[in-house]
């Protein structure tokens, strides 16, 4: 059943877009649905100046600027304003930066949009959800270095053992998941924000260390764990964006929206999901990378010819999970993709992701295959690469970990430029 609350005389409700609303004491009532509603093209996304930006905070100061004034000066997204303006629709949230609107309306309104304005992509509300891994151990309370194959395989125990001292400081990673138990041993003192996105009153609110399912936790000890991690200096914010592994699209755009917003966040690590490729949400994700963010977002746990959005789309940085013999996970997903005449596929790199060990709640370890879990070892591969190189570019980032990863010789379409490495932060 979905979990509602009363606000005034509106009943919303999370897991489902119906709201109705009902007048005075009207017998009658009008069913309201819930809409991401956003330009199709953004201009904001297609100015080519905001190609190859950064990642350091004036950077990012200067190009969320720069891209909330493309946003307000974009012909389209002004032309669906001024039509939801003389429509019996409400604005419930409005992305300056990412270009979302989140729109209540009747149902043949969005329709009539649709029609009457063909360049607005409108997506009624729907669930997203965190892309399930599978405990493929139980619980132990202490890890030694014959449970860190992961980070033998990505070249990090090697590095450290010639005297690498890369750990990520001061790099902000936005884990975007079910929360984060911030009072594991392994990440103390490493969590440096934590809010939820609440998909009822689509505002953000500040939490203390929490995680509602586990998954969060498990995927940050891979990016900053003291023992586990790649990047124990990396600092993290907690979004807690799925609550017990469930969301919808609005919260989505909230959480990117904020995200956007906020010059200090340099990676946003992502390991949710909706099955297939749905290119509305494309243009509010790519619109990080332009304001000198990078996304890396897992492929998937449903095997090859299968993926999900938003780690199919061709901006982020999609992730697919390799086993301790070094060969591609057999549910690890994979596909090929064409989108706007363009083919390519996914998932971009792979990283360890079958029976590797991480963090738990209430403290200990445990492994777990899942394409979630590569996405963790990336991110922290990326934090380590952005304090070697601060002043590298996004493109330019993306370009060297592909570059430096260790070809697994399997098929492109499910290995992509191979097995991250390490070595680009040496």
């Amino acid at each position: 059943m979905a979990a509602c609350a009363g606000v005034g005389e509106r009943v919303q409700c999370i897991a489902g877009a119906m709201r109705p609303v009902r007048g005075g004491d009207s017998a009658q009532s009008t069913v309201m649905a819930v809409y991401l509603i956003r330009p199709r093209n953004s201009l904001a996304v297609r100015a080519a100046t905001l190609i190859g930006k950064g990642f350091t905070y004036p950077e990012r100061e200067a190009q969320i600027k720069e891209v909330r004034a493309l946003q307000s000066q974009d012909p389209l997204h002004n032309e669906i304003l001024g039509w939801i303006r003389e429509e019996p629709a409400e604005v419930l949230f409005h992305g300056a930066v990412t270009g979302s609107l989140i729109v209540e309306m009747a149902p043949e309104g969005a329709e009539r949009l649709r029609q009457e304005v063909p360049g607005a992509l409108v997506l009624a509300d729907q669930p997203i959800g965190v892309i399930q891994p599978r405990p493929a151990t139980a619980s132990k309370s202490s890890v030694g270095t014959g449970d860190l194959w992961h980070l033998r395989a990505i070249g990090l125990e090697a590095a450290r053992q010639q005297g690498f001292a890369g750990t990520g400081r001061d790099v902000r990673v936005l884990v975007l998941d079910t929360g984060i138990d911030a009072t594991h041993p392994e990440l103390q003192g490493k969590v440096e924000q934590a809010l939820a996105f609440d998909p009822v009153t689509l505002r953000e609110y500040p939490i203390q260390g929490y995680d509602s399912s586990g998954h969060g936790t498990h995927v940050t000890g891979f990016i900053c764990g003291n023992t586990v991690g790649v990047a124990p200096e990396a600092r993290i914010w907690n979004g807690l964006m799925l609550p017990q592994g469930r969301g919808t699209v609005a919260n989505f755009a909230l959480a990117l929206e904020w995200a956007a917003r906020q010059p200090a966040i340099q990676i946003i690590n992502l390991s949710a999901g909706i099955h297939g490729y749905v290119d509305d949400l494309r243009d509010a994700v790519a619109t990080l990378m332009n304001v000198g963010v990078l996304v890396v977002c897992a492929s998937g746990n449903e095997g090859a010819n299968q993926t999900r959005s938003p780690g199919n789309y061709v901006e982020v940085l999609s992730v697919g999970a390799t086993t301790e013999q070094g060969r591609v996970a057999s549910f690890s997903s994979s596909g090929t993709l064409v989108v706007n005449n363009h083919q390519y596929t996914v998932p971009d790199v792979v990283a360890p992701g079958a029976a590797v060990y991480s963090c738990v709640m209430g403290g200990g370890y445990a492994a777990w295959d899942g394409t979630s879990m590569a996405t963790g070892i990336v991110s922290g591969v990326a934090a380590l690469i952005l304090e070697r190189h601060p002043m590298i570019r996004v493109p330019d980032l993306l370009d060297t970990i592909a570059a430096t990863c260790h070809d697994l010789q399997q098929v492109a379409t499910r290995q992509g430029a191979g097995l991250v490495q390490v070595t680009a932060a040496l």
